[in-house]
């Protein structure tokens, strides 16, 4: 999806620069104002809904890949609440079911803290903002069983290093 983003925009970029380059070069020469300004116009109400056709294939072709939890009759999800504290944090649960979905909401106590879970290679899997007195919402499903940890992301004091736990354990279903 990124090469084709790629070329893309070289594509239009290439043809803003061809579209400059012929109006640099036509300027030079004295024409009419009428038949200039008529041809502008019809161009530019073409140019106007080509971009919002484009718009909304940009939209619907880049939003419908932003992960949604889609809710359904049956569907169970998992919900752990998490508050961080300078210098720790506090979760109601330490074990969750790989490939059912996790619902953490995250708050703070305090100052604004980074909520990173982190697998058990150390690779960041998600992460979410936790601001005193809002709770925000993580969605994520574990595919892997094993053992994960929670890092601060985001500098909350002194002892900032020392929030490196809880570690929660991910099970097989």
């Amino acid at each position: 999806m990124q090469e084709l983003a790629w070329y893309v925009t070289l594509v239009i970029v290439i043809a803003i620069i061809a579209i400059f380059a012929r109006v640099v070069l036509q300027s030079r020469t004295a024409e009419e104002d009428g038949p200039v300004q008529s041809a502008a116009s019809r161009i530019r109400s073409w140019l106007f809904w080509g971009l919002v056709i484009l718009g909304i294939i940009v939209a619907a072709v880049s939003l419908r890949g932003i992960p949604h939890l889609a809710a359904s009759e049956g569907s169970q999800t998992q919900v752990v609440n998490v508050t961080g504290y300078q210098w720790y944090w506090e979760m109601d649960e330490y074990v969750v079911t790989a490939r059912v979905p996790v619902e953490f909401h995250v708050t703070s106590e305090d100052v604004n803290h980074g909520f990173g879970i982190y697998d058990p290679d150390l690779r960041l899997v998600a992460q979410v903002q936790a601001m005193p007195g809002y709770p925000n919402v993580l969605r994520h499903t574990f595919e892997q069983p094993g053992i994960y940890q929670i890092l601060c992301l985001e500098y909350c004091g002194l002892a900032h290093h020392d929030m490196v736990e809880p570690e929660f354990e991910v099970v097989a279903p």
